[in-house]
């Protein structure tokens, strides 16, 4: 589904490009003209498809915490029914010995199972997360590589248009040069 997605916004940017190639240059400089509502859909389909990584991870924060939560409040409750089952048992003596021993036991498994399930929460949101980071990752150095070609292939355009307009300014400067000459004359 990501690829289907960074497929697409490889297709909108080559779309950019495309309109940029085809753009009329403006005469005397290195500007073009492009029709902006064309650029500003593009752009917009663009944002678009973006933000869901951006929402996934909020989800992944979201359910990170969820867990966390319900870990707690089963920890709670199993403690709090390990301290109500430990009340229940004093007794007799020997009764209420073995009472305070299970009662530790069932706090300390409680507390056990907390750790764990907290550790497992943790671990599964940190591994989300990871995969949410690496994908959006991706889809940067991507779109970065492809504004940096673009980049290149402008700055070359633009080294030739300049190089092409030098060559006929020199042949405007001769062809004055020629036309004082021959006044002089």
């Amino acid at each position: 589904m990501a690829v289907d997605r960074q497929v697409e916004i490889e297709d909108l940017l080559s779309s950019i490009d495309e309109i940029l190639e085809q753009a009329k240059a403006v005469p005397f400089s290195d500007k073009v003209m492009v029709e902006r509502a064309e650029i500003l859909e593009i752009t917009k389909e663009i944002r678009l498809r973006l933000p869901t990584e951006i929402e996934q991870s909020k989800w992944v924060l979201e359910e990170k915490n969820r867990i966390l939560a319900d870990a707690q409040k089963e920890a709670d409750a199993k403690i709090a029914a390990a301290e109500e089952e430990r009340s229940n048992m004093v007794n007799e003596h020997e009764v209420t010995k073995r009472a305070y021993a299970q009662a530790e036991e069932i706090v300390e498994a409680s507390k056990k199972v907390a750790r764990d399930m907290k550790i497992g929460a943790k671990e599964y949101a940190d591994d989300l997360l990871q995969q949410v980071d690496e994908q959006m990752k991706r889809m940067s150095d991507f779109t970065v590589g492809s504004i940096e070609n673009i980049l290149k292939e402008y700055q070359g355009n633009i080294q030739n248009f300049n190089g092409a307009m030098d060559q006929k300014r020199q042949i405007l400067q001769q062809n004055r040069k020629e036309l004082n000459v021959n006044r002089s004359n």
